[in-house]
């Protein structure tokens, strides 16, 4: 069988069997839990790289066995003939490749297109993430291309899939602390608050395209009726070894950084309640939430339940006064569509503003009961029943005079009293 017979051979064998997972695992992301509804487009690009976990092995795996079959005995001899042998591998790994880059991209369009652009997305950053995970697919077909052309057709495969995932723990876990080329995402939580590390996405632009490149023109030759690397090939294997786990400790190690900004869609009426823009089709429910419970409050005489301003918290922003009650959308809301009252009401009386909340261990007992017994009574004066033996603390309905001390300990950030 001629090279280009067997690479038309390949495009017929490879290319179906490798979307279908990749589209499988996608859609069943994009549908899960509600979460590409989120609004955020960092989130939505980070989500999809999920699927990489699984579909990185099977290409690497899938592109081995493309090359074994090149190197093949009766095959190998035309490679290595050609003017310029690392072609033909060039080309099998090629359409191993573009059908799933053209899944993923569609795949991270159509998200970000149901959930929505809103606010002021940082575009190259979402760009420059993106990039990343289409060289990590390439990357991973770049490992199987040159496994594979150093491997039995029978080994290749397994050997080239095993490998990929090795490298996936190796190389991009995620909680090492350092520069991790394969840390791509994932996202289940939030990532309001957060941006893109230019310096680290660069970073592994980098290695993926200069290992990858390396890994793709792997120089190889045949001795005694095996096929093996040349020098110049086993020099470029050890640089990639060396590029890929000494970066861990040169190159930047912080993938996301910090970026504490206030919600900016806020109401005119008092109290203000301000949402950030990726998360606006929650901002009927939520301020309806809060015009209850602070209608409630003051027709009970518990006017020091009402703040004078309700903010969103994010990732990386919190209040900084005690007038300014917080907001948070919760996991179950993203699913639901519905941000509950009660979730509400338990921003409302938290004092956000106190450090002690955050540091060590975090307030004891007695914060709690205070706090568990504001809920229940801002539930209360919205005649809403709760059951206070519920609470891991003892709680109780409070008088208006009781609930002004506790909130002004709370002014002052005395969390549990004197």
């Amino acid at each position: 069988m001629s090279v280009l017979s067997l690479r038309y051979a390949l495009k017929t064998l490879v290319g179906p069997w490798v979307m279908l997972p990749v589209a499988g695992l996608e859609v069943m992301n994009f549908l899960q839990r509600g979460m590409p509804w989120r609004g955020e487009s960092l989130w939505t690009v980070d989500w999809f790289a999920i699927a990489l976990f699984i579909v990185g092995p099977l290409l690497a795996g899938a592109a081995a066995v493309d090359a074994s079959r090149l190197s093949r005995p009766g095959n190998i001899h035309l490679v290595l003939a050609t003017s310029r042998p690392h072609r033909p591998y060039f080309r099998a790994a090629a359409w191993c490749a573009l059908p799933v880059l053209g899944v993923h991209l569609l795949t991270i369009a159509t998200g970000i297109a149901v959930g929505g652009v809103h606010g002021t997305p940082a575009w190259f950053g979402l760009a420059g993430a993106v990039l990343v995970q289409c060289l990590a697919i390439c990357w991973y077909v770049a490992i199987g291309s040159a496994i594979g052309r150093l491997t039995s057709p029978l080994l290749a495969g397994a050997i080239a899939a095993i490998g990929a995932f090795t490298f996936i723990y190796l190389l991009g876990e995620g909680s090492s602390g350092r520069f991790e080329p394969l840390s791509l995402g994932g996202a289940t939580v939030s990532r309001l608050g957060y941006q893109y590390s230019a310096g680290y996405l660069l970073a592994q632009i980098a290695v993926f395209a200069i290992t990858g490149a390396a890994l793709l023109l792997l120089p190889i030759c045949q001795r005694s009726g095996r096929v093996i690397p040349t020098r110049i090939g086993a020099s470029a294997m050890a640089l990639i070894a060396l590029i890929a786990l000494g970066g861990q400790y040169a190159l930047p190690d912080q993938r996301l950084i910090a970026k504490a900004e206030t919600p900016t869609d806020c109401t005119d009426a008092e109290p203000t309640v301000c949402l950030y823009p990726e998360h606006q089709r929650f901002q009927d429910q939520a301020v309806g939430h809060v015009r209850t419970l602070t209608k409630a409050a003051r027709a009970r005489g518990y006017d020091a339940l009402v703040p004078k301003r309700v903010e969103e918290l994010s990732r990386t922003y919190r209040v900084t006064s005690p007038d300014i009650a917080g907001l948070e959308i919760s996991a179950d809301a993203y699913a639901t569509g519905k941000v509950t009252l009660e979730e509400v009401a338990s921003g409302l009386v938290r004092p956000l503003h106190c450090a002690g909340l955050y540091e060590g261990r975090g307030p004891g007992p007695k914060y709690w009961q205070r706090e568990f017994s504001l809920y229940a009574t801002l539930l209360h004066t919205a005649d809403i029943k709760v059951d206070p033996r519920e609470f891991p603390e003892p709680a109780k309905i409070l008088t208006p005079k009781e609930v002004q001390d506790i909130r002004a300990d709370y002014a002052a950030c005395k969390l549990e009293g004197q």
